[in-house]
């Protein structure tokens, strides 16, 4: 068990963050933010630190430099958490001396794993390495030299190079990939090795899916590649045990080659069963804070935090019904820089079509690019309250790490609406009770008085 400072100031995500580590066996202390966190390291003495990049007054990236040049807490282990997967927060982080980072919504396996494997909990190598002969242009800070890959993994890479950069160091690598591609990957160096096969081992911090895919093709190629042929087969071709042998051959090839496709596809449903099972913990989290409060003002602030944090959204609006209007009324919004919004009437365009009863709306395609139309949103939910429509909840962008929307994602905006919906409407009535409640009170001043 190991004793983790959890450094947020959402605290949706202290609470999320905290139920993954703690039902891992670790003992978690919390802190609001960098300052809370500096004062509580020698209280806590924790084996790890996972560090919110951005935070009230101090940056989690300061805090982490400020850590680096202490003589104390220098080689403690930090993992950075931002909202968003753009290479130059990745950048940030890295350049700040962390030795991971991981992106919300936060996945529960991959915190767990990462975790692990900065507390050395992961033993060897946790994924296959294959040779390779790739050429390799690396970059860190001021310094860029040339070298050559050893073996790689979907992981990391082993490079031959008579340069070496310090352990540690952030670096960004671009692989020449044998179809003449190149792919850029953020990595940290590991390990030094001297010698005549002196080089660097060279750990892949996050790359983005379609470099994942990428890494992986590599990978399948290297453990593809044929053998070379041995001597004497020639003379042994018109054999009928070796022509026997080879069918067998053959016939054991085709069957791993089926064994492998189903094992894929078993590993895809896997993949998306915990992608349900994480979704579900975020909204379990999500929904408790919602109905915790009663306050309008705290519900509305909640519910940004959830779509940030939870649905991945850089940039939205929230829209409610008028009373007694077909109109919608901005209630909140992300990324607009105060910008303002244009008047929407139920039936009218994708969000008026929404409001008016009309279903959950989810662009088809590619997301990365986002929407800076007010009426053409990336998605459009619907608010509802037994089947009526209370308002509509429109995303613009994403977070880059999502490059399109998946059928989980109808499932999970839908019910973090319903719940949305519900708080609103449960702090709606509590408002009109208390106003109630305040009037009856002050009348009946009123007749003790008199």
């Amino acid at each position: 068990m190991a004793t983790i400072l959890l450094v947020d100031d959402v605290k949706l995500f202290l609470e999320l963050e905290k139920s993954f580590l703690e039902g891992a066996g670790h003992r978690v202390v919390t802190a609001a933010n960098g300052e809370e966190a500096l004062a509580g390291l020698v209280e806590a003495e924790p084996d790890l630190l996972l560090l919110d990049l951005y935070m009230p007054g101090r940056d989690g990236d300061e805090i982490c430099r400020e850590l680096r040049a202490s003589t104390r807490w220098r080689d403690l282990p930090v993992i950075m958490v931002t909202a968003a997967g753009k290479e130059e927060e990745i950048g940030r982080c890295l350049a700040a001396g962390c030795d991971d980072y991981i992106t919300k919504p936060v996945n529960k396996n991959d915190l767990l794993e990462k975790v692990q494997r900065v507390l050395g909990g992961v033993r060897g190598r946790t994924a296959t390495r294959v040779p390779a002969t790739l050429r390799v242009q690396l970059k860190s800070r001021d310094k860029s030299l040339s070298a050559t890959a050893r073996d790689i993994s979907r992981n990391g890479i082993y490079v031959k190079s008579s340069t070496s950069l310090a352990v540690g160091s952030p670096v960004e690598l671009r692989l020449e990939l044998p179809d003449g591609r190149q792919l850029p990957v953020l990595g940290k160096v590991k390990r030094v090795q001297e010698g005549p096969e002196g080089g660097m081992g060279i750990y892949f911090v996050a790359p983005e899916p379609q470099g994942v895919r990428a890494l992986e093709e590599l990978v399948n190629q290297g453990l593809e590649s044929p053998e070379p042929a041995a001597q004497g087969v020639a003379e042994q071709v018109s054999d009928p045990r070796f022509l026997a042998l080879e069918d067998e051959n053959r016939r054991l090839r085709r069957r791993i080659a089926e064994l492998e496709t189903e094992n894929r596809e078993f590993a895809e449903q896997i993949v998306q069963i915990e992608e349900i099972n994480n979704n579900l913990t975020n909204l379990y989290v999500a929904s408790s804070r919602l109905h915790s409060v009663l306050d309008r003002g705290q519900v509305v602030e909640i519910i940004k935090e959830v779509v940030i944090n939870f649905v991945g959204a850089e940039k939205f609006a929230l829209l409610l019904q008028e009373k007694d209007s077909s109109r919608l009324r901005l209630e909140a919004a992300e990324g607009f820089e105060g910008a303002e919004f244009p008047e929407v009437s139920a039936g009218e365009g994708i969000l008026g079509s929404v409001a008016a009863g009309g279903p959950t709306f989810l662009l088809e395609g590619s997301v990365v690019q986002g929407s800076d139309d007010p009426a053409a949103p990336l998605a459009a939910v619907p608010l509802k309250i037994h089947d009526q429509t209370t308002g509509v909840l429109a995303i613009y962008r994403l977070f880059v790490q999502k490059e399109k929307f998946a059928p989980v994602d109808h499932q999970l905006f839908s019910m973090m609406a319903e719940h949305a919906a519900t708080a609103l409407f449960s702090s709606g009535l509590y408002e009109a009770s208390e106003r109630k409640r305040e009037t009856y009170k002050g009348f009946v001043d009123l007749l003790l008085k008199g």
